[in-house]
């Protein structure tokens, strides 16, 4: 089935890589709430900074810290969010692949 007018916002699951503090890597996961976007912005959205496009087109998550508790998003935790440069990139690119099948800014 082809839905022709899809919803304003979409889910999408966004996997990061992590370094541990015994040097290895865990791989985590929560899901990103985006705003979905037209072609009509797609060229100025390319040429946002990640932190840019998400600050723009992240309207929520659902996560969870390591007590597997509700981590709320809220402006303090998104801030803290955008400063984790693997996530914002890891983030940005569920975005363009779930959204416009846009390649992501190198």
């Amino acid at each position: 089935m082809f839905i022709l007018a899809p919803s304003e916002t979409f889910k999408a699951k966004v996997t990061v890589n992590v370094a541990t503090k015994s040097g290895t890597w865990r791989e985590e996961s929560f899901i990103g709430i985006f705003k979905r976007s037209d072609d009509t912005e797609r060229k100025r959205l390319l040429e946002l900074p990640n932190t840019e496009l998400l600050r723009e087109k992240m309207e929520g998550w659902e996560m969870v810290d390591e007590q597997r508790q509700p981590v709320e998003f809220n402006e303090e935790n998104f801030e803290a969010f955008l400063k984790l440069t693997g996530a914002v990139r890891e983030a940005a690119t569920t975005y363009w692949k779930h959204n416009v099948g846009a390649k992501e800014k190198n």
